[in-house]
């Protein structure tokens, strides 16, 4: 950080905080597949920022329209229905750039560290996700083969496997949002995410069938099948590939007391499973981004299609991007109108507990408010007490130190204001000053309350809907592109959409865990069904 106050300016050193803060988001997405248009898009942000920002300040009548225009865009683009929010790092970069403004030669230098920042978040993707797909595929998938067969052990003796199932869906849904982040034009997937996604949908089919298995009355006559199924994905897990030892779960298809289905679907399972895992051991790094580009893209997954579905008054994200860019340039307007020297903190405040589903901003408000006042109440006292600058100090790195520790919102809130309000009073701050920042917290917060309720409220039962219909809308288009004979890419597509989908339905239905679990399973088995359709006409 200091290089960076070196080279733009003490002015800029914000700046290269949120860079930092971007870079550590953006690792969780892998943007190495387009690196150019990625690079793009990522310095657009910042300089639509810095260009918006920077127009805003000059009159505060007109600023309220740039800051919702700005705070819009970032909300709108930077959040999703299914995927992770991205707006943290370039909604604060935003909110800095506005109170931390600057002119002349320090503005040039905010716009090269603008351009020089970017470059660095591309260079950290390179390190932190080049071939993603590959190196997190296969500790994922050995990960899932391992519980598979703790599983499988658990079936045999009649004991409970909800921790083995958990982390097998877990871990599935997590492979499939990596692989789906590695699309070129956000459609086409490489060869190494088609063959991680079949190897992905085998070891899913795989435990699948384990869970019917484990409800048949007479599952303890499958004792020696699932033996041999056991050594099956032991020896694809260690990679000592051979398709002769396949035969040894054909000779079940004679035991009377074995269904045949069960026995020819793990013989076609391991058949494909062995194939693809042999072709993804010998992939080489060229063969591994290829694309099959000879098939258009089709109409449901066109950009303009998909902002049309999104762009709607019913949808997540932009319900959240009003309300974020109305409650946004109010405080703003308000902080810039009465030149209020700690306003700031009330635009902070509002943003970081801004969330697209209302009941998780309120419990935020409140964790933040009791936060706030646990916080300042502990730099109250300590400082009464303390007069030694030196011990003061050693208060704020106690904070700082204990935040890696936090486990929830509120401790890490508690951690936050003893550290910003105890910087404040030692860089001369009075009680006074640190009395209002905290004021201007509880002011941002109550405005978050009120937003939250009058505002385009979205709540989670909204969200458990448009879940519940994304679903059942997906696989009707799965059977459609079945049917109609369309391209994989469509339906492998499809398929992974489903582990954000997955994903999300943990927080929509908290208070109903079996509703929640005979969803999910019943609409997995549907989706895996269907794209056993796919595998058996590819193979």
């Amino acid at each position: 950080m200091n290089l960076f106050k070196t080279i733009f300016g003490p002015g800029n050193v914000l700046i290269g905080v949120t860079i930092i803060t971007m870079a550590l988001v953006l690792m969780e997405v892998d943007l190495t597949i387009m690196p150019v248009d990625n690079f793009f898009k990522i310095l657009f942000l910042n300089l639509f920022s810095l260009v918006f920002s920077a127009l805003s300040i000059q009159n505060v009548w007109i600023g309220i329209i740039l800051n919702f225009i700005g705070l819009f865009i970032i909300g709108y683009f930077l959040s999703g229905n299914l995927k992770k929010s991205m707006v943290i790092p370039f909604g604060l970069q935003y909110f800095f750039m506005i109170f931390y403004p600057v002119e002349g030669r320090d503005l040039i230098n905010r716009f090269l560290a603008l351009i020089a920042g970017t470059i660095f978040i591309m260079i950290t993707q390179f390190i932190v996700n080049k071939d993603k797909v590959i190196k997190t595929g296969a500790k994922v998938i050995n990960n899932i083969s391992n519980n598979i067969l703790n599983k499988i052990i658990a079936i045999q003796k009649n004991e409970s496997f909800g921790k083995e199932n958990f982390a097998i869906t877990e871990s599935i849904n997590y492979l499939k949002r990596v692989i789906y982040d590695k699309r070129v034009d956000n459609y086409y997937l490489t060869k190494d995410g088609i063959l991680t996604t079949d190897i992905l949908w085998a070891l899913e089919r795989i435990n699948l069938l384990l869970d019917n298995i484990s409800e048949l009355e007479n599952r303890d006559d499958y004792s020696d099948l699932l033996n041999d199924v056991y050594s099956e994905v032991e020896i694809i897990k260690d990679r000592n590939l051979s398709l002769e030892d396949i035969d040894k779960i054909k000779s079940h298809i004679n035991n009377e007391k074995v269904r045949d289905e069960y026995v020819n679907e793990f013989v076609d399972i391991m058949t494909i499973l062995y194939k693809k895992v042999e072709g993804i051991d010998i992939i080489d790094n060229k063969e591994r981004n290829n694309i099959r580009k000879e098939c258009e893209i089709p109409h449901h997954f066109n950009k303009i299609f998909v902002h049309k579905r999104n762009l709607k008054i019913d949808s997540a994200k932009v319900r959240y991007a009003i309300r974020l860019a109305i409650v946004g340039s109010f405080t703003v307007f308000i902080a810039k109108l009465f030149n209020l020297s700690e306003g700031r903190w009330m635009c902070f405040t509002i943003f970081s507990l801004i969330q697209p589903y209302s009941e998780v901003s309120n419990n935020r408000v409140k964790d933040r408010v009791i936060a706030t006042i646990i916080g300042g109440i502990i730099v109250l006292l300590s400082f009464s007490v303390i007069r030694n600058q030196a011990a003061r100090s050693a208060i704020i790195l106690l904070a700082g130190y204990s935040d890696s520790y936090s486990r929830n919102y509120r401790e890490k809130m508690i951690c936050v204001t003893v550290s910003a309000v105890a910087s404040a009073a030692m860089a001369g701050g009075t009680i006074e000053l640190v009395g209002k920042r905290i004021l201007f917290v509880l002011i941002g917060a109550s405005l978050t309350l009120l937003a939250n309720k009058f505002i385009f409220p979205y709540k989670i039962d909204d969200m458990k809907k448009y879940l519940i219909e994304t679903y059942n809308s997906l696989i009707k288009q799965m059977k459609y592109d079945i049917k109609e004979d369309h391209n994989d890419y469509s339906i492998r597509n499809l398929y992974l959409i489903t582990g954000f989908i997955d994903d999300k339905m943990k927080l929509s239905m908290e208070s109903a865990e079996e509703e929640k679990n005979n969803f999910i399973k019943n609409n997995r088995i549907r989706v895996n069904d269907i794209y056993k359709s796919l595998v058996e006409i590819k193979n």
